[in-house]
């Protein structure tokens, strides 16, 4: 699974819209969609912005990806 499709699915868990995940992460909803599709790779800190807003620990993700390595 896609970082991607994560966050996309722990969105869609907690009911929130791309809109309102930018808000919450002070990002754009943009941005949020093409970090979705696996356009953009978010850097460690943008990665932990989100972790944050999707209510999980901040290095959720970070710990993730080095499992998938």
């Amino acid at each position: 699974m896609t970082l991607g499709n994560r966050i996309r699915n722990r969105r869609e868990e907690l009911g929130l819209n791309q809109a309102e995940l930018a808000e919450k992460s002070k990002l754009t909803q943009g941005y949020i969609s093409s970090v979705e599709h696996d356009v953009y790779v978010p850097r460690a800190t943008t990665l932990i912005v989100l972790a944050i807003a999707l209510d999980l620990a901040p290095n959720t993700f970070l710990k993730e990806e080095r499992q998938a390595s």
